[in-house]
């Protein structure tokens, strides 16, 4: 795990760089946004203060969060304004902290922060390794699992696709090995879990065609936002 950090403060620098010591975390900074673009996708934690972007830093923070959902943005500056707070929050931001940097508050929320970037990067892992289960199936293999889905018997599904039973057949079993699912119940499990971490991360991606909602159940909740800070500027 890194940590990455934009300060053009020395002093703030050296906050940062003792906490990540403490934490095990490889550390680098930079004083100012010329190699932000490179560097935010290799970060697992990247802190950007306002001196580094003292035009525009509201939509950069919110855009990184958004092309970047598995990194942990963190936002620092001495003056933002409490709708700045909720704006940043709104995009992503994992937390915010006003200077001067109180050590002990981010000692206390970094171990939270660096749990909460490895169980991201697990989930993205995870929801690669999904899509590319579900991008292997035919255009003809995902019209039998939409059936499969909505409860259509084999007999109905070949009728509707006007095929043979066999072939439905065949194709079902298809569909069952390439998305590794034993029983119905897990095929249902697999694309509910494709759906709900699509929300998370697919959308800074081209997306993989989802089979539609079921109209016999309710689709599944989306995940929490990532986790906020403590501390709100301002309050």
């Amino acid at each position: 795990m890194n940590l990455i950090v934009f300060d053009s403060q020395l002093e703030a620098c050296f906050v940062w760089q003792e906490m990540a010591s403490v934490q095990g975390l490889t550390f680098s900074s930079f004083q100012d946004a010329a190699q932000l673009k490179e560097q935010v996708d290799i970060a697992n934690i990247l802190v950007i203060d306002q001196s580094v972007l003292p035009t525009g830093f509201l939509s950069t923070v919110a855009d990184l969060c958004k092309r970047r959902p598995t990194t942990q943005v963190i936002a620092t500056g001495g003056s933002l304004r409490i709708a700045d707070v909720v704006e940043l929050m709104q995009a992503g931001a994992s937390s915010l902290y006003e200077k001067p940097l109180e050590e002990r508050l981010i000692a206390s929320d970094l171990p939270t922060i660096i749990e909460h970037a490895k169980r991201r990067e697990a989930e993205c892992e995870e929801f690669e390794r999904l899509d590319r289960l579900f991008s292997g199936l035919t255009v003809r293999e995902k019209d039998v699992l939409n059936n499969i889905l909505s409860g259509t018997s084999n007999k109905e599904t070949a009728k509707l696709l006007s095929v043979s039973v066999r072939t439905v057949e065949s194709r079902r079993a298809k569909v069952y090995r390439k998305l590794e699912a034993e029983n119905l119940a897990d095929l249902v499990r697999r694309v509910d879990r494709l759906e709900q971490l699509q929300h998370q991360f697919g959308s800074h991606r081209a997306q993989p065609q989802i089979p539609s909602a079921l109209p016999h159940r309710n689709r599944p909740p989306h995940f929490p936002s990532p986790m906020t800070s403590r501390k709100f500027i301002g309050c």
